[in-house]
């Protein structure tokens, strides 16, 4: 059953349409720019001749097909980095950020320009971490080891300090270790710790005791189960289409105005449509209550997808914001970076994490700021999606239009990384540009050690008006840090109907990039607002369809919803006039409406369905 309702819906007013003055030198995007380490290579396992001899062929033929699948994988994790599962929090007024397989962690005073910090003592290249504040001190723990430590001074790597190695989240079976763990401080002091990552069982938490070396009080509780044939966002699938169980991991724990929201991924971390569901509570360990509105976050269309395997932390200023897994999952399945995004609470006890546009610049606030009312999005459009593109070479099945063609799945290579190489866009037209987002994408730069200095990403950016006369832009050609997704701001927006970018140094692989990304604004008039919106579940009632009329002059759509009319946060990117997604929940009704957008603006409908 569906109806169409005609109203007013709550609009998040731009910076840049509000006449306000952005300040270039608060501005970011997605993913965060960070010194991304590359993956280690596996190297197969090798067995001395004598004990090749008495195997039989059949375990012979085992062993050599093992060491098949491992050169195979280490054969596509050729220049893959790693970046993902991360926590973050603010501990004497400085943010620290903890991503895994970081070879170390990050800090930050801005939230904005991140420092690498190396440590020998944490045994940092395991999954998942997790940090508490605990009595001043910073407290680290993470997957499959049942350690924790603390250090009062998280600046020095070499400062932290084992407190116990005997967490028992098992207290009946003893030396059972925990994966994707969460600590979590209540404010009366008492001290929890929530875990789980499996297809199969459940999230579970249990109280620590602080005064007996963080000893487990009383029985684990099961606090999450498997809801895949309710939550459709649980299945996996980049659409969601596997009818099984996915894995539900990467718990993590954030009360706000005394009710303890229990956030948890699905359904995996490879999958476009990776996010995080909620469950509230008015008791740390339950029972909890799924959210209607659940999953809190995740972003299933647009240039970067996913959003899962966060974490909620409040900034300086009082904004509350989620870190998250993004996904590109094409060299492996590990192979992710990390966003922020804005959060919201809503007064009827909902939890958004704001995922539309944030692929696209944004404003760090330096103040308080009620993200209901006014996004921290620029409001600067893309300018160079599927644009003509060339380049000086190409590398077989990476052509130059990869590098436009808003996904970072696919990426561009020249055909070496000697200088001189270019990939040049052209606009079609005078374009206002604002900032220019540039993607490296390491095309076989193989393995590096952490230790090991990296020739770094030395170029220029330049535009020009007519294709023949060039002026500098950014110029990177003295570079020494190794940032793969750096966005330069122009402090005063330029004209430009050509954009290119030129290698200055040889690099140890290929010039590569995943897209070259143009914000700004084009001449001309935002599109009209959809019309025809037609919402229906098929054949499944996780399963929804979305179509609409097409809209002349219209370059893209975001379709919006929610589980109030009021309250319709999720958004997904699309070229098409038709979605099918099957990430919704069986039993809730849900709220539909589409805007329009081009390279001269958004026009936010008016027009909204109900689907029961």
């Amino acid at each position: 059953m569906k109806r169409l309702l005609i109203l007013t819906v709550p609009i998040l007013m731009l910076l840049a349409s509000c006449g306000q003055k952005i300040d270039p030198s608060r501005v970011v995007t997605n993913p965060i720019n960070v010194q991304y380490a590359f993956h280690r290579q596996e190297t197969p396992r090798e067995i001395p001749a004598e004990q090749m001899a008495r195997m039989t062929a059949e375990q012979r033929q085992r062993f050599e097909a093992m060491a098949r699948r491992q050169e195979e994988a280490a054969r596509r994790t050729n220049g893959a980095r790693e970046g993902a599962d991360p926590v973050c929090l603010m501990y004497k007024d400085k943010y620290y950020l903890f991503p895994s397989k970081s070879e170390g962690y990050y800090t930050s005073d801005d939230m904005q320009h991140w420092r690498h910090i190396s440590t020998n003592v944490l045994p940092i290249d395991l999954y998942a971490p997790a940090l508490m504040v605990y009595k001043d001190e910073l407290y680290w723990a993470v997957s499959d080891i049942n350690v924790l430590y603390k250090t009062s001074n998280p600046d020095d790597g070499s400062s932290w300090v084992l407190v116990t190695d005997k967490l028992n989240p098992y207290p009946d079976r003893p030396g059972a270790t925990a994966h994707d763990p969460e600590l979590f401080v209540d404010d009366d002091g008492r001290v929890y710790f929530y875990y789980g990552c499996s297809n199969v069982t459940d999230i579970r938490g249990i109280e620590l005791d602080p005064k007996n070396n963080f000893a487990s009080i009383g029985e684990s509780v099961s606090l999450i189960d498997h809801m895949q044939d309710v939550y459709g966002w649980e299945r996996p699938g980049d659409k969601n289409e596997q009818d099984k169980p996915g894995w539900n991991e990467g718990a993590t724990m954030f009360k706000y105005k005394g009710k303890y929201y229990l956030q948890y991924a699905a359904p995996g971390t490879e999958f476009e449509t990776y996010g995080d569901g909620v469950y509230v509570s008015d008791a740390p360990l339950g029972p909890y209550k799924h959210l209607d509105s659940s999953p809190m976050s995740i972003k299933p269309g647009g240039w970067m997808t996913g959003a899962g395997h966060g974490f909620t932390f409040e900034d300086r200023y009082g904004n509350f914001w989620h870190v998250a897994s993004t996904v590109i999952s094409q060299r492996m399945d590990f192979e992710r970076r990390v966003g922020f995004f804005p959060v919201i609470f809503t007064k009827k006890g909902n939890m958004y994490a704001l995922t539309d546009f944030s692929d696209s610049p944004y404003v760090l606030p330096n103040k308080k700021v009620d993200f209901t009312k006014k996004s921290p999005w620029t409001g600067w459009r893309i300018l160079s999606n599927y644009k003509e593109t060339t380049a000086s070479s190409a590398l077989a099945g990476h052509p130059a239009e990869f590098a436009t063609d808003n996904t970072i799945k696919t990426l561009w290579s020249a055909n070496s990384g000697e200088a001189g190489e270019w990939l040049q866009i052209d606009l079609g037209k005078k374009d206002k540009v604002y900032a220019v987002q540039v993607n490296f994408a390491d095309q076989d730069f193989g393995f590096y050690d952490p230790n090991r200095t990296k020739t770094p990403y030395q170029y220029l950016v330049e535009y020009s008006t007519d294709g023949k006369k060039w002026t500098v832009l950014f110029d990177k050609s003295g570079n020494l840090e190794d940032y793969p997704h750096e966005l330069l701001v122009c402090q005063k927006p330029v004209k430009a109907r050509y954009i290119r970018i030129q290698n200055c140094a040889q690099l140890d692989g290929k010039f590569s990039l995943f897209d070259l990304r143009v914000f700004g604004f084009a001449p001309g008039k935002a599109p009209a607002e959809p019309d025809g919106i037609v919402v229906a579940r098929v054949g499944d009632r996780r399963n929804i369809q979305v179509s609409w009329d097409s809209v002349p002059g219209a370059t893209g759509y975001i379709l919006r919803w929610g589980t109030e009319e009021d309250e319709m946060y999720f958004g997904c990117e699309s070229k098409e006039t038709s979605i099918k997604l099957g990430l919704f929940n069986a039993d809730t009704d849900y709220y539909f409406t589409v805007d329009a957008f081009n390279e001269s603006g958004v026009t936010r409908s008016t027009r909204v369905v109900h689907v029961e």
